[in-house]
């Protein structure tokens, strides 16, 4: 009886690992599904308070979605990167992690995974800019990209 007793508090032992290791590698695998690959220029980072003041400046922005403004202005302290058609909105802690290089007679972008929080548009008339905040990021590379005649 005793050891009929001890193989179930074995077999039960074991399955508990079993499941105590599926819920400790689950977070990593659902994490790595959300990241999403992005590019960006290696020019930046710059502070998200000149970047909402130059949506109000310049006429390139007229006409901007004034809710998704608002929204840039409630995340506060925040660094941005550009990318074709978007904002890249992250913490200073994840700025860090990408690389900040200007050059002349090309242009760098730099490679980077990340999660996305939160996606949002400026819209006008004639352009469609998305604006994301993100976190989690992880560099991943870059490349130059030289201009003709350079």
């Amino acid at each position: 009886m005793e050891k009929r007793v001890l193989a179930m508090l074995i077999g039960l032992i074991i399955v508990l690992a079993a499941v105590f290791a599926v819920y400790v590698s689950y977070p990593e695998e659902a994490d790595s599904k959300d990241k999403v690959i992005l590019n960006a220029s290696t020019e930046g980072p710059l502070s998200l308070e000149s970047v909402v003041e130059d949506i109000k400046k310049y006429s390139y922005y007229e006409g901007y979605d004034n809710e998704t403004l608002e929204w840039m202005e409630s995340l506060g302290s925040k660094s941005v990167f550009h990318s074709e058609g978007a904002i890249i909105v992250m913490d200073s802690q994840d700025a860090r992690k990408l690389h900040s290089e200007y050059v002349t007679d090309a242009y760098i972008t730099q490679t980077f995974s990340c999660n996305i929080l939160e996606n949002r548009t400026l819209v006008d008339a004639n352009h469609t800019v998305y604006v994301l905040h993100v976190d989690n990021v992880e560099y991943l590379g870059q490349e130059i990209h030289f201009l003709q005649g350079a």
